[in-house]
């Protein structure tokens, strides 16, 4: 299902921002659970794919902030 069902296909900057804020959310939730399993233990020998994983996922909440405060301006 698209997210935006215009024929011209261009987005908004509040559906920009909302992409953005989606993108966050669900980045903070990963970067959560990878919290989780390194804290307790649950990795175990996949930790260094945990902690990659972890990496990724605060570069997409930094991506994401930068990108929502860009569009709102």
């Amino acid at each position: 299902m698209p997210f935006i069902n215009r024929p011209n296909g261009k987005f908004t900057n509040e559906e920009k921002v909302k992409m953005f804020h989606q993108m966050g959310g669900v980045a903070a939730v990963l970067a959560l659970v990878c919290v989780i399993l390194l804290e307790t233990g649950a990795a175990g020998q996949n930790r260094e794919l945990v902690d990659m994983g972890l990496t990724a996922m605060i570069v997409m909440l930094a991506v994401s902030l930068i990108g929502s405060m860009y569009f709102k301006r």
